[in-house]
């Protein structure tokens, strides 16, 4: 029986926050999938801007054939 590998890729910043010309890191976590639309989950910080937060990870992921989702801790 073969096992399903599953991995979580979690960061704390850089990419689409820091660098939001440099697609590279999405690029990346999108490749690691070794699938076609995989999910990409966002958790934003619970800080002021997290709306502007989350709608930049929407921004930069809508580039990339993502299936893209958010949670929030927060707000509804």
């Amino acid at each position: 029986m073969t096992e399903i590998k599953r991995q979580v890729i979690a960061m704390g910043g850089g990419g689409f926050s820091m660098e939001p010309e440099n697609p590279l890191l999405e690029r990346y976590i999108i490749k690691q999938a070794r699938k076609t639309r995989p999910s990409v989950c966002f958790l934003p910080h619970a800080t002021d801007d997290a709306v502007r937060y989350t709608f930049k990870f929407f921004k930069a992921f809508t580039q990339l054939d993502a299936k893209l989702t958010h949670l929030s801790l927060f707000h509804p």
